[in-house]
């Protein structure tokens, strides 16, 4: 026991230190806080309302859970614990994802021996993708310990849970009733894992794990039956609440469309009329699919039609439809980042602790290739099976995030299953290189491949111009104008849409009431544009603004020019218009003032400023 725990207490001391460390450094940072309508800003609102009274959530109106549940009770649990801090459930966070680096090495030890153990859990704790996404309010937070917590059960069960015996039958159902409720648990944080489930279900089918059908049987029913009795709650939930038969979350049609048919690139990507927040998708996908069909929708329905558009697409496209699929593939085996919300290349750059933190898939992915080949050929009969059901997790998680689209955070998961086969290659290369046996050959080649794979550039955007442009709109917020355009500046010369960031900083000015840095900004994101749909009333609100402070300051004919430009942008708006006629009237020109007047009132029958400026003005 010494020799085993003393390592694995100073492994999980210092994984606790170094998240806690990056726990410290990012805490208050101010793009990290949950605000909006961003996947942070939601979950942290849905936890509140659970925590002051509405645990069914029946506020958002009789519908199904639109988003992934069990991070919103976790929130929300805290919350009750710890008077509503967040900073509490960053540091249960960090403290279940210290003990996912144990579970790591608890189960490369149940697997494959001791020499395996450490290596894995030294592997997990460097790979700082997974420190970084622990301290961030956000449901992929979970999923390092949710995972950890599914592979050891599972592996606990395999290697213990044994159903043949009447004395040890009762114990063996138990365990694997156990491992299929951590699966569950994993599913209600992460929904497309339900196919991890059922890949794990049939592999101890197919697998003689037992000794015959019938106990296989068994213990893929208990397996399914503890993952069921999991996930149950939920689906009642939906149902009571909505009337609807939703499993875990109604959200699977519109990231399957996403994921699949025109213009999908396999990360993610804006839908026309969607509005790319959670907050936007949960009302914007049933206002749209209602238009389309020309009905009203059940949530399900919506659903099913945005995952139609997509099925569509593949039966008619499958030549691009695979290719996009093995590319998603090959993105989620890459070294390379899909920034969702987040730009981990960004904060990487900004702490020393993420920098130390380096191990990632470009080191993971080969090293399990190795590690599950030089076990597979190491072992024989209950063994051999054993990891060919419990390494099936992985080609069933690869496939299920491929079926969508893939983002950084969905590869925590998956780096938690390549831990301990990585931990396998480390403890079992030097033996085999010694024997210089035949399997040193098929692991070498494996690696060879998947290295060629996951350090293949994939030409991935990592984001990281997007996290400048946020820090210069905090910059402006905050008032610090001349360190906001120099940041904006350097960004804009390198973001992949100079347009929308340009656009994005004029809005930011003008919330500022910095009309001229506002103009200039949109009017440079008009030039790069020259017809987007908000970049020209949002320059009209501008130059409007800009008149009226004009005006304000004794300056009427200086605001001239602003409110002709106003109505030149947004001639079909009726308080532009009458603005323009009343510094109009004011100058003099009473007959172009009376005609805009006119327009202003057709254009808002009633308006009894232009009535009034009409009354006012001599014929």
């Amino acid at each position: 026991m010494r020799r085993r725990g003393l390592p694995l207490l100073l492994l999980l001391c210092t994984a606790f230190a170094l998240k806690a460390a990056l726990l410290a450094h990012f805490d208050a940072h101010p793009l990290l806080q949950p605000a909006g309508d961003m996947d942070s800003g939601v979950y942290a609102r849905l936890a509140w309302d659970v925590a002051h009274g509405d645990v069914l959530l029946r506020g958002p109106g009789p519908v199904p859970y639109f988003v992934s549940p069990l991070y919103i009770y976790f929130l929300a649990a805290v919350h009750a614990l710890s008077a509503g801090s967040l900073f509490a459930a960053k540091v249960v966070q960090i403290a279940l994802g210290t003990a996912a680096v144990g579970l790591v090495l608890l189960t490369a030890r149940r697997l494959f021996g001791e020499r395996a153990a450490l290596p894995a859990g030294i592997l997990f704790a460097l790979t700082g993708v997974v420190s970084f996404h622990e301290i961030l309010i956000l449901q992929a937070a979970l999923d390092p310990f949710l995972t950890a917590l599914a592979m050891f059960l599972l592996a606990d069960a395999l290697t213990q849970g044994s159903i043949s015996s009447k004395v040890n039958g009762a114990v063996g159902a138990g365990r694997w009733l156990a491992a299929g409720g951590a699966f569950g648990l994993l599913a209600l944080n992460r929904p497309n894992a339900l196919l991890c489930v059922a890949a794990v279900a049939a592999a101890l089918l197919l697998f003689t794990f037992e000794e015959n059908l019938l106990r296989r049987v068994g213990v893929a029913t208990a397996f399914l039956a503890g993952a069921a009795l999991t996930i149950a709650p939920v689906t009642l939930r939906n149902l009571a609440v909505s009337h609807e038969f939703v499993l875990i979350s109604s959200h699977g049609g519109l990231n399957f469309l996403v994921g699949n048919g025109p213009g999908a690139n396999g990360v993610y990507r804006a839908l026309p009329g969607i509005t790319p927040d959670i907050a936007g998708q949960a009302a914007d996908t049933k206002r749209v699919a209602e238009a389309a069909e020309g009905r009203a929708l059940s949530t399900r329905e919506v659903s099913s039609h945005f995952a139609r558009q997509a099925w569509d697409w593949i039966e008619r496209n499958p030549a691009d439809a695979t290719r996009l699929f093995l590319r998603k593939i090959h993105l989620l085996l890459s070294g390379d980042e899909a920034p969702l919300n987040f730009s981990f290349p960004w904060y990487r750059e900004k702490s020393l602790v993420l920098r130390l933190l380096c191990v990632g898939p470009g080191l993971l992915v080969p090293l399990a290739g190795a590690g599950f080949f030089l076990a597979l050929f190491a072992s024989a009969g209950a063994a051999r099976r054993t990891l060919l059901v419990w390494s099936v997790f992985v080609p069933s998680y690869v496939f299920a995030v491929a079926l969508f689209f893939v983002a950084t955070r969905y590869r925590l998961p998956l780096l938690v299953a390549l831990a301990p086969l990585a931990g396998a290659a480390v403890a079992q290369l030097p033996e085999a290189l010694r024997a210089k046996s035949a399997r040193l050959g098929i692991a070498a080649a494996a690696a060879a491949v998947l290295a060629a794979v996951s350090l293949r550039p994939t030409g991935l955007w990592d984001g990281a111009e997007d996290e400048d442009m946020h820090w210069a709109l905090y910059l402006v917020e905050k008032g610090e104008a001349a360190e906001a355009a120099r940041v904006a500046e350097a960004a804009a010369s390198r973001h992949p849409d100079p347009g929308l960031m340009w656009f994005r900083m004029g809005q930011a000015w003008a919330a500022a009431k910095r009309m001229d840095d506002a103009i200039a900004a949109l009017e440079r994101a008009r030039a790069l544009d020259p017809h987007p749909p908000a970049t020209e009333p949002a320059l009209a609100a501008a130059h409007e603004s800009r008149g009226v402070d004009r005006i304000l300051g004794n300056d009427a004919l200086a605001a001239l020019p602003d409110f002709e430009a106003a109505v030149a942008l947004s001639p079909d708006d009726a308080g532009m218009l009458l603005n323009l006629a009343a510094v109009l009237a004011e100058k003099g020109d009473r007959v172009r003032a009376r005609d805009l007047a006119r327009k202003s009132l057709a254009l808002r029958p009633g308006y009894g400023k232009a009535e009034a400026l009409l009354r006012a003005l001599p014929k």
